[in-house]
C-alpha cells in the first residue's frame, strides 16, 4: 500500500487518460448506485479521487478514504474537492468513521492489493448501516492471473490457480508496478458472505466491442478483465 505514494503522479495520470479498464470499473459502479442524492457513500481506497468526484455530482454525500497522502492531496486539490470529505485511514480499520453511518460503501480495484481484504469487509460492514450496501470490484482471479499468456490467436490460456502475490507484464501499469495479491474467488466470495451481507449480484465485466482495445487488451472484448458484487448487510457480525 505504501507504494502507492511513490506511483501517486502516474497513478493520476492513468485514471485521467480514461483507459477502459478503468471506466469499465467506474460504469458498474454508478450503474448499480442509482439514484443516490442525499445518501452517504463512502468511497474507500479513493486514490485520487475520480469514482468519489463522479459520485458526488450524481448528489450523494460522499467520504473519500485512503491511506496515501500524496494521492489524498491529488484529490483534495482538484475542482469541487471541498464538497467531498477526505480522510487518511487505512480501508481495513476505518477508525475515523462511527458505525451505522453510511448507506453505501464502494471499492473500486483495491481488495487485491491487500493480504488481508477481509478486514475490509469487516470495516465496511461496521460502518454500513442496516441494509446498506456494499459495492465492489476487483479484477477477475479466473482470467487476470499469474501464469497466464495470450497466444498470437488472440486465445488466453491459464496454466496455473493459486493464491499469491504477482506482478502483471503490463508495463508502466498500476498491477505491473505495484503487483496484486491473487486467490481464488471463492476467497472473496465467501468471506463477503460470512462477513454478514446477503449477496445480491455478480456482474462479469467485458469492454464493448466498440471501444478500440490494442495488443492484448483486446481479450477483454470477449474474457472478463473485472469481476463487480454487490451485497447488502443484512445482520450484525459476530
Amino acid at each position: 500500500m505504501a507504494g502507492y505514494d511513490a506511483f501517486a503522479e502516474t497513478y493520476h495520470h492513468l485514471i485521467r487518460k480514461r483507459l477502459p479498464i478503468n471506466e469499465l470499473s467506474f460504469q458498474f459502479i454508478l450503474k448499480q448506485i442509482g439514484e443516490i442524492t442525499g445518501l452517504k457513500i463512502c468511497d474507500v481506497g479513493c486514490g485520487q479521487g475520480e469514482l468519489s468526484r463522479r459520485l458526488m455530482e450524481k448528489g450523494g454525500l460522499i467520504t473519500g478514504v485512503d491511506i496515501s497522502q500524496k494521492l489524498l492531496e491529488i484529490a483534495r486539490s482538484s475542482p469541487h474537492a471541498d464538497a467531498i470529505h477526505w480522510i487518511q485511514d487505512d480501508a481495513r480499520e476505518l477508525n475515523s468513521i462511527s458505525e451505522n453511518e453510511y448507506d453505501f460503501v464502494v471499492s473500486n480495484l483495491m481488495l487485491m492489493d491487500l493480504p488481508d481484504f477481509q478486514k475490509v469487509f469487516r470495516s465496511a460492514h461496521r460502518i454500513l448501516k442496516m441494509k446498506g450496501k456494499m459495492i465492489w470490484v476487483i479484477t477477475h482471479p479466473c482470467f487476470q492471473a499469474p501464469y497466464s499468456e495470450t497466444l498470437e490467436n488472440g486465445t488466453r490460456i491459464i496454466k496455473k490457480y493459486s493464491e499469491q502475490w504477482w506482478k502483471s507484464d503490463g508495463k508502466g501499469t498500476i498491477r505491473g508496478t505495484l503487483g496484486a495479491y491473487h486467490r481464488p474467488l471463492e476467497n472473496y466470495i465467501n468471506s463477503f458472505i460470512s462477513t454478514g451481507f446477503h449477496l445480491l449480484s455478480i456482474k462479469e465485466l467485458t469492454i464493448p466491442k466498440e471501444v478500440p482495445l490494442e495488443g492484448q487488451q483486446r481479450t477483454h472484448h470477449e474474457i472478463p478483465p473485472l469481476i463487480g458484487v454487490v451485497g447488502e448487510k443484512f445482520r450484525h457480525h459476530d
